[in-house]
């Protein structure tokens, strides 16, 4: 007897994965009717994309970012803010994705435990020659399908292991009742499963849908993309937090699986830094998610002297003072270095992604100084005396409505080589190099300092211990809100440091001279406790698994 699987196909796509995505379906078919039919069968398994973690403004209109020592929000209470002050927990997480990314899974599972006999399934007019076409066209989309369901079940466990730890893995289609007894296998075999099932993934995915039906697919996943989840997967299961023994063999996987994607010429860094985050697609975006026409991000992100705006992430003075100064050294190690004209002569990816007092922006000068136009004063005016810039369409009207299509970018090449130059580095220091990866740490991070239009001078340090510094440094500005740095700290065993530190922003005012003048200031206190380090599992779940899903400790 078939069950009706309403909730199965509750595709809830308001965000969505370019246009292919914008399909839905009637939620009263049953699983036969589904699996019947080339059209239904594909938009099932389209679906499954539906269940990617948002980016951008999710957070009351901020971001991941407010949570990290990158930035705060502009509102002083605040969903995000539950998860910067230690106020959350087993009963309540603004970021608990357990639901969300388990529907995925089971969909997938579903998915492809319906869709085996496919070829037999859609199997209409293959006498004519225009039938036989047509036959083979849905053969082959629904083959690809079939392995992005496996990539994208290893993306959703991946999303699992790096909040929760070890998971269940649960390669079936199961009921409530089935989920009673149900228990979390480790992380180490989490590792493996997801690892399996990108392996399984690579067998089928496409090279590249770029050029392949006049382009109308871009976006969905690649043999880049898998091997890129496999860099990321690697990374951290290397990393402290998960590999207390410091055991090289993790290292060495990641190095590997991030070389398969440099190795591969596919992909290279673009020319423009600040235009890179207003493409769905070039040649260095891997795997990302594109939103339909909205203005929510730039009402949130744009200064507040701007009509329209509502105010969002405010990035931190904190963030400002990792971006070196253009001679590539710390602004506490430049002599060169004014306090006062705190701006001037540093990494330019700091204008490209924040936006400063004074800087051209919009069509003029922002005033983030007190009294200012978007400074305090204001309602939801800046807290930090930032405004974050990355990812935000400039252009846009907002008063008139004016809309733009954004990106979520889920990978990157400069991330593979920085994954790369890290796990390089632990394993050969900066210089070493093996067969497998020929590329040195030290090359590969240089690659990222000197993409044109940012132009930084090549790390000329020695040594792992002051390259490691040098490379989370590194990770921190060219990754900056890209939801990272929140999971980077916990990874490396330093959130207790990092995250317990207050968040500061600066003060601008002008003084009788009409000089300006810039003070660093303490604006938000954080909490963090080692336990944090991994998500608790919400206590709905424990209650349903009768008990047998194990709660992390601490919680």
């Amino acid at each position: 007897m078939n069950r009706i699987i309403t909730i199965l196909l509750m595709l809830s796509l308001t965000a969505c994965v370019d246009e292919f995505l914008d399909r839905r379906m009637d939620t009263n078919y049953t699983k036969d009717q589904v699996f019947s039919t080339y059209t239904t069968i594909r938009n099932f398994g389209i679906g499954i994309y539906s269940h990617l973690p948002n980016g951008f403004d999710r957070f009351d209109g901020g971001t991941l970012a407010a949570a990290s020592d990158e930035a705060v929000h502009s509102g002083a209470i605040g969903t995000v803010q539950k998860l910067s002050s230690g106020n959350w927990g087993a009963f309540s997480n603004p970021d608990d994705q357990w639901n969300n990314l388990y529907s995925g899974i089971r969909k997938a599972n579903l998915f492809l435990q319906e869709s085996v006999d496919y070829e037999r399934v859609i199997i209409q007019d293959t006498i004519t020659d225009q039938g036989r076409q047509t036959y083979q066209t849905q053969v082959n989309d629904l083959r690809w399908l079939r392995a992005e369901a496996h990539f994208l079940k290893a993306y959703f466990y991946f999303e699992l292991i790096k909040r929760y730890g070890g998971v269940p893995i649960i390669e079936e289609v199961l009921t409530l009742e089935d989920t009673q007894g149900i228990q979390r296998a480790s992380f180490g075999e989490c590792v493996n499963f997801i690892e399996n099932e990108i392996q399984t993934a690579l067998v089928d995915l496409r090279v590249s849908w770029q050029g392949f039906d006049s382009d109308r697919l871009l976006g969905r996943a690649t043999t880049g993309a898998a091997h890129a989840l496999r860099s990321r997967l690697w990374l951290y299961a290397a990393s402290p937090l998960h590999n207390t023994g410091a055991d090289p063999e993790p290292w060495e996987k990641a190095a590997v699986a991030s070389f398969e994607v440099i190795g591969s010429g596919q992909y290279n860094l673009v020319g423009n830094y600040r235009d890179l985050f207003r493409s769905s697609h070039n040649s260095e975006i891997i795997f990302s998610r594109r939103y339909p026409a909205a203005n929510s991000l730039e009402r949130s992100m744009y200064p507040i002297g701007f009509t329209g705006a509502v105010g969002g992430t405010n990035p931190s003075q904190n963030l400002v003072n990792a971006y070196e100064t253009s001679n590539g050294l710390a602004i506490s190690e430049d002599p060169t270095y004014d306090p006062q004209a705190p701006y001037v002569n540093r990494d330019p990816r700091l204008m490209m992604s924040i936006v400063t007092n004074g800087s051209t922006y919009k069509g003029r000068a922002v005033e983030t100084f007190r009294y200012g136009m978007d400074g305090p004063g204001k309602p939801r005016a800046t807290r930090t005396g930032y405004y974050q810039k990355k990812y935000v369409d400039e252009g846009l009207d907002i008063l008139q409505g004016r809309t733009s299509v954004h990106a979520w970018i889920y990978f990157r090449y400069a991330e593979v080589l920085l994954n790369y130059a890290e796990a390089m580095n632990e394993l050969y220091g900066p210089d070493g190099t093996s067969e497998q990866t020929p590329l040195s740490a030290r090359e590969a991070l240089n690659q990222v300092r000197t993409r044109p239009g940012v132009n930084m001078p090549a790390v000329a340090v020695q040594g792992k211990d002051a390259f490691r510094d040098r490379l989370h440094n590194e990770r921190r500005v060219e990754l900056a809100f890209e939801e990272h740095r929140y999971w980077d700290v916990r990874r490396w065993g330093i959130a207790d440091e990092v995250l317990n530190q207050p968040i500061l922003g600066v003060s601008i005012a002008l003084n009788s001279g009409g000089d300006i003048e810039y003070n660093e200031r303490e604006v938000e206190s954080r909490y963090f406790a080692p336990h944090m380090n991994l998500y608790p599992i919400q206590a709905v779940e424990i209650n349903k698994s009768g008990g047998t899903l194990t709660q992390n400790p601490g919680w």
